[in-house]
C-alpha cells in the first residue's frame, strides 16, 4: 500500500467512525431530550430539583451531554488529522489546507506534525 493509499484508508475509517459517533450521539440526545421533557414538567409542577436529580437513573443528562461532546471531539480530531493528511498527500500546501478548514497555518502544520508523531510511536510498538 503507497502513502497516498494509506491516507485515503485513514480517511475512510474517520468517516465510519464519525457516522458511528453520530448514531450514538443521536440516540443519546434522543435520550437527552426525553429526561429535559420530564425535568421540565416536574420542575413546572413544583417538585424539587434535588430529588428529582438524585431520583435520575444514571447516566444522567450532564453526564450524557458530556458523552456526546466526547464523541465527537475524539471522532472530530482524527477526521481533522486524516483530511489534513490526505489533502497534503495530494499536493494541497499547508496554507491551502490551513484555508479550507478555516485555521491558521501553523495549526495545520502543528497538527500534521503530531500526527506523524503519533504515527512513529504506533510503528515502533
Amino acid at each position: 500500500m503507497n502513502a497516498h493509499d494509506d491516507t485515503v484508508a485513514r480517511l475512510l475509517t474517520a468517516l465510519v467512525d464519525i457516522e458511528a459517533g453520530a448514531a450514538e450521539n443521536v440516540t443519546r440526545s434522543i435520550e437527552i431530550q426525553s429526561r429535559v421533557r420530564h425535568l421540565r414538567e416536574r420542575l413546572e409542577a413544583g417538585d424539587d430539583l434535588v430529588e428529582l436529580v438524585r431520583s435520575e437513573e444514571p447516566p444522567r443528562v450532564v453526564e450524557l451531554l458530556s458523552s456526546n461532546m466526547a464523541t465527537l471531539d475524539t471522532v472530530g480530531a482524527e477526521l481533522r488529522a486524516a483530511q489534513a493528511l490526505a489533502l497534503r498527500a495530494e499536493g494541497l500546501t499547508i496554507e491551502a489546507i490551513a484555508e479550507l478548514f478555516g485555521v491558521t497555518r501553523q495549526r495545520i502544520s502543528a497538527l500534521l506534525k503530531q500526527k506523524a508523531a503519533i504515527d512513529q510511536r504506533s510503528k515502533r510498538a
